[in-house]
């Protein structure tokens, strides 16, 4: 079944749009089909870095009439066979619900067979987790969901080990849960990011030594690791 995988988070700065970089990575790595759409318009991170090597394409998600039409084709292109990965930017989900809403979104999925994913990129403040368990009350059992622990963000994880009626509830809903591993090198993930780089093209960029390099092997290695043992690209 093809599926529709959701990068989030709703707040800024928890690294959704690093871990969806890494999704695709994952994908070209893998030789793994995909159609990736960037919707973050204000910071389109993903559409610049991977933009021709992974053929993103644009999308608009608003509450607006003018753009009423412009996130039909995430749907359209799942419902052509295509796993498609998008990149949402922060505080989404009104305009995400909005679109879902109106036009009955999840009822042609099932009807064209095709699976939401909702990846949720957390660094386990309190609002975070606060907007987690808003996510859960809002798509229920309608998607599959992920919970992404950014390591990249933070070592404290209390808040979510902690509240155990979350956990329960995250259990009866079989929800997913990733470690996602932090990147070893601040300098050289700045350096990234600011040349625009795919992971793989920094393998054989001279703007990198052989530490800058290895940094990437050994980041990519864990974050495959991750995907991989979650098994959760296998279920579409």
């Amino acid at each position: 079944m093809p599926a529709i995988h959701l990068f989030g988070g709703e707040k800024g700065g928890v690294g959704k749009s690093f871990v969806c970089r890494t999704a695709i990575a994952y994908h070209l790595d893998r030789e793994i089909d995909c159609v990736p759409f960037d919707a973050d318009r204000s910071n389109a991170d993903v559409l610049r870095i991977y933009g021709k090597t992974a053929a993103v394409r644009s999308a608009i998600l608003s509450e607006g009439e003018d753009y009423e039409k412009a996130a039909h084709d995430i749907l359209t292109t799942a419902l052509d066979g295509q796993r498609v990965l998008v990149n949402l930017p922060a505080q989404a989900m009104p305009a995400l619900s909005f679109w879902i809403d109106q036009h009955d979104i999840f009822e042609m999925a099932d009807d064209g067979e095709v699976t939401f994913v909702s990846w949720f990129v957390s660094d386990c403040s309190l609002d975070s987790i606060k907007l987690f368990e808003q996510l859960l009350d809002q798509f229920d059992d309608n998607v599959h969901h992920v919970f992404v622990a950014n390591h990249g963000k933070t070592k404290k994880w209390g808040l979510l080990r902690e509240n155990a009626e979350l956990i329960q509830r995250m259990r009866q809903m079989d929800v997913t849960l990733i470690h996602f591993p932090k990147f070893i090198g601040e300098d050289d993930c700045k350096l990234i990011n600011r040349l625009s780089l795919p992971f793989n093209q920094v393998l054989e960029s001279d703007a990198f030594d052989a530490f800058g390099r290895q940094h990437v092997r050994s980041f990519l290695r864990k974050a495959f690791a991750q995907f991989d043992d979650s098994e959760v690209f296998d279920a579409d």
